[in-house]
């Protein structure tokens, strides 16, 4: 049947309702494929990206303590080098500090 002889049986409201039915029945096959896919794909990289994020956060905050040891150390070797009771001074204010 021709599109002409559609609307003249039916009626141009119905046709353009199948017609509008058609479309929206092609829209939503395209959000639910594509469109979808595309969010999946957005949502691993940035879930990636977070995991980055938190393992560099974990490594930064091994490295700070690994520093405040050192640091410990040191004031420790200096202050029990120096004598004069600074050693007692240097830990309390150490103790006061973590």
């Amino acid at each position: 049947m021709d599109i002409f002889e559609l609307i003249k049986e039916y009626g141009i409201s119905l046709v353009g309702l199948v017609a509008l039915a058609y479309y929206v029945k092609t829209q939503n096959d395209w959000i639910t494929n594509e469109l979808q896919t595309e969010l999946r794909e957005s949502f691993t990289r940035l879930e990636g990206i977070v995991i980055k994020l938190i393992d560099n956060s974990k490594k930064v905050e091994i490295q700070q303590s690994e520093l405040k040891a050192s640091y410990r150390a040191i004031v420790e070797i200096l202050a029990s080098m120096s004598g004069n009771g600074l050693k007692e001074k240097f830990m309390r204010k150490q103790d006061k500090h973590y």
